[in-house]
């Protein structure tokens, strides 16, 4: 109860602010995904209507993105005059995703394949049923990458992987409850990660979610699990990002085999009728790591129909979890107990979009990382929503202290071409401040719908413990049908 009540406090002094997009994520599980390289935004209005709803499929990871095929769309009223095999099977929704890349790791080559295949039943009396399988790297991986583990490629699986990520049953009410038990993906949480459009497949859960539209604006979300499958990985486990012996010069990549039992999270997503104004209010539970209460919003004030400005603002306040934190037990500080608040502006025009970050992460210099903020299932993902996060790593990833972002992009071609380089400066208390440099390019070729070429470059200083730069280039192509 006190653990409760904690977090309850927390969200309700915490201050909020808007998530910075770090990767595709199927919040925009309607409107067909741009390719931003950020993490999902909140839900506005007309989403979170949609959010519940027989044709949103939110375990389908690539459900709104270009593709070759199409999902059906079906009226309530074709709906009920189907006939239950045409339920079962004709109003259900499948993807098959295939995908080659290419990544050099600070001169390691890595070499990624992989195909997906995902799919699920129409409702029968509110019930569905569905999965996705990923058949990755089944030949000539050993031969093709390296052995030592600091050469391999984090965001790249390279294991050979022959696995269904997801597989669940799905309970769904009159638009208004939606419940997921199994294994899941989870996409409207901010600080788990779950789909990145750079990645061969993705991580899941295993537990379950439920979704709440009361109306309103408001979207509700309650969410447990005790286990996740990681990038790369064959089955499910208690293992977090701090379990992997993967560092990229942090000083914090293995801890040991102590993992997280469970995860429970809390969270409401709020969005005016006229889309200028969203909030969202999380808190979770990471068992054995950390309590976190998290809160953001954005106001848009638009100019005219192309050009608007953006404000956000973002918070967090973090603690212990549990009498013997697993951080704490094996030498990184006597606590966990870290504060965050960020801010980002943003303008758009036309074709040209243009974002200013801020974040401060602060806390006790004997706690961990000096203050430093926890996140079990986004580290070393760099997917955390912190409005500062670059391609290669963010605050999450380095310690307390202060961090600035510069983030301009173009969408060219009808926004079938975009670019996006960034640059990033991490004012770290423990470690030395480094600078990041990002460049990111996605072209989605009109003339084959659902084909996809990924190019990114990202170069950071001070990236290990000895002061060293660190380097990352990728190239990917997909397909989605």
């Amino acid at each position: 109860m006190r653990k409760v009540k904690y977090l309850v406090g927390l969200l309700a002094i915490i201050g909020a602010a808007y998530a910075d997009e770090q990767s595709i994520q199927a919040t925009n599980v309607i409107v067909e995904s741009d390719v931003s390289m950020d993490d999902s935004p909140a839900p506005d209005a007309v989403e979170q209507t949609d959010y519940i709803s027989k044709n949103s499929f939110v375990q389908n990871p690539y459900i709104g993105m270009p593709s070759g095929g199409d999902t059906r769309n079906i009226s309530e009223s074709d709906y009920a005059l189907d006939s239950p095999a045409r339920k079962l099977f004709g109003n259900g929704t499948w993807n098959v995703f295939g995908a080659a890349s290419y990544v050099d790791q600070n001169n390691a080559n890595n070499y990624g394949y992989a195909a997906n295949i995902f799919g699920q039943t129409g409702q029968i009396a509110g019930f569905s049923v569905g999965g996705l399988l990923t058949v990755a790297n089944p030949f000539f991986s050993k031969q093709w990458n390296p052995s030592n583990p600091d050469d391999q490629a984090q965001g790249l699986s390279i294991a050979q992987q022959v696995t269904p990520q997801e597989l669940f049953v799905e309970y769904q009410y009159d638009n208004m409850v939606q419940a997921n038990a199994g294994w899941i993906g989870i996409n409207n949480s901010p600080w788990l990660t779950y789909y990145q459009n750079n990645a061969l497949n993705m991580v899941t859960y295993q537990g379950a979610s439920v979704n709440v539209n009361p109306g309103g604006g408001w979207l509700l979300t309650g969410l447990a699990f005790n286990g996740a499958q990681l990038l790369g990985e064959t089955g499910f486990s208690n293992q977090t990002m701090y379990n992997s012996t993967w560092d990229n010069g942090t000083g914090t990549g293995n801890i040991g085999t102590e993992g997280s039992s469970s995860t429970f999270a809390m969270g409401a997503n709020w969005a005016s009728d006229d889309q200028l104004l969203n909030v969202r209010l999380w808190g979770y539970k990471f068992t054995n790591y950390a309590d976190m209460a998290y809160a953001d919003t954005e106001i848009k004030l638009p100019v005219n129909t192309n050009t608007n400005f953006t404000l956000g603002f973002q918070g967090a306040i973090q603690g212990s979890d549990g009498d013997g934190n697993i951080l704490n037990s094996n030498g990184y500080g006597n606590s966990v107990r870290s504060n965050m608040i960020g801010t980002e502006l943003g303008f758009h025009y036309d074709i040209f979009d243009l974002q200013l970050g801020y974040n401060n992460i602060w806390g006790p210099s004997s706690g961990y990382e000096a203050g430093g903020l926890v996140s079990p299932y986004t580290y070393q993902y760099a997917t955390d929503p912190l409005y500062t996060t670059g391609w290669i790593q963010g605050m999450v990833e380095r310690s307390s202290g202060q961090a600035y972002k510069i983030a301009p992009s173009l969408s060219l071609l009808e926004g079938n071409l975009v670019i996006s380089p960034s640059y990033q400066y991490y004012a770290t208390s423990l470690i030395p401040s480094s600078s990041e440099y990002d460049l990111q390019i996605s072209y989605s070729l009109p003339q084959v719908k659902g084909l996809t070429l990924f190019g990114g470059y990202g170069y950071l200083t001070n990236g290990d413990e000895n002061g060293n730069s660190v380097y990352q280039a990728q190239v990917m192509a997909s397909y989605l049908y």
